[in-house]
């Protein structure tokens, strides 16, 4: 009983010591606090649009060309000074090609060379070429035709010039042409790395050190030519050549946006014409664009105070404004386009 007592003793001030400690901080204070400090990391833009460019010396008479529509080089197998030999062709127009770098000679063909753009982009990228026409003598350059009818119609010396971007090929005509291709991207040849050691922090996207050359797209731009087999004015400069100068421009390939078409409602009231979705409901919005044409297919936007939107979303222009867009007096029907979101709206004035 009395071992009991004792124990129970000690219990207690076991208990009782362990209840009243009190543990002080180093500096007798007893609170204490901690910080976190953020850090954050620069923007990684992941679009590099990276195209090897055609050099001065890639593309140096290159795109020179010879025309011929009497035929004359095919019957003399040369050139006019009678000693640069040429294989003949059916089509007229010669440039040169030149001679391989590895060996081989220079020849002569219909078309030019193909003159690449090589890409280290890792998003699509659009390889856009616009070829501009000089005259020579306007009263006696060959006439550039736009297709292969009107080639064929010509009772005169005429030229088919034919521009090529990747696949799209387009004819140059005397107001020029351009044609586009697009370069696909290779983002599985791009990582994300961390900066060059430094304390700027920041990560980078770059090519990776082994990238698969495979990955990497590539476009060209070529000329080709082909003219009747006419006789040619007589006398000294009696037919000239254009010029032909071409001009790359390199962009991120956006995606055009898809449309619905539809016909729209349109009535002419106190000199305006009134343009809606049908005639009692006018379009969604009052963001809107409007577009005018002379055939329904080649469009002209309506500069914004040319048209006006009223409350109901009804559009409403005049004829004054139409001709002037279209450039003068249409000879046959015009087309209203109204582009209301995804959807575009067109009226015939018959």
């Amino acid at each position: 009983m009395n071992l009991r007592k004792v124990m129970a003793g000690t219990l207690v001030a076991t208990m009782v010591v362990g209840s009243s400690m009190t543990v002080f901080s180093a500096d007798g204070d007893p609170t204490n606090s901690a910080t976190g400090t953020g850090t954050s990391f620069n923007h990684v833009d992941k679009n590099v649009i990276d195209v090897t460019l055609p050099t001065e010396a890639d593309v140096k008479g290159v795109f020179n060309y010879y025309v011929d529509p009497e035929r004359v080089i095919q019957d003399a197998g040369s050139l006019a000074d009678g000693t640069t030999t040429v294989t003949a062709n059916n089509e007229g127009v010669y440039f040169l090609i030149p001679a391989a770098s590895d060996g081989g000679t220079a020849s002569y063909a219909s078309s030019s060379k193909a003159v690449s753009f090589k890409g280290k982009n890792s998003v699509d990228v659009d390889v856009s070429v616009a070829a501009t026409v000089t005259a020579g003598d306007a009263e006696k350059d060959i006439t550039l035709v736009a297709d292969e009818d009107a080639l064929n119609a010509a009772t005169t010396p005429a030229l088919l010039m034919t521009l090529k971007v990747g696949s799209d090929s387009k004819a140059i005509t005397k107001d020029g042409a351009t044609a586009k291709a697009t370069v696909a991207g290779a983002p599985d040849n791009f990582e994300v790395k961390g900066g060059n050691g430094d304390s700027n922090n920041e990560f980078k996207y770059v090519v990776k050190a082994s990238p698969d050359e495979s990955k990497w797209g590539t476009t060209t731009v070529q000329l080709s030519g082909k003219t009747n087999n006419k006789e040619i004015p007589a006398g000294p400069n009696a037919m000239t050549t254009p010029s032909i100068g071409l001009t790359w421009t390199i962009a991120k390939h956006e995606t055009a946006p898809t449309y619905t078409d539809e016909t729209a409602y349109g009535h002419w009231a106190g000199g305006s014409l009134w343009i809606a979705k049908d005639s009692s409901t006018g379009f969604t919005s009052n963001s809107v664009t409007v577009e005018v044409s002379g055939d329904g297919t080649n469009y002209t936007a309506l500069a914004a105070g040319k048209y006006s939107v009223n409350d109901d979303n009804w559009v409403s222009t005049t004829w004054e404004n139409i001709t002037e867009a279209l450039g003068g007096e249409p000879s046959g029907n015009v087309f209203i386009r109204v582009t209301d979101g995804t959807k575009r709206y067109t009226f015939e004035n018959k």
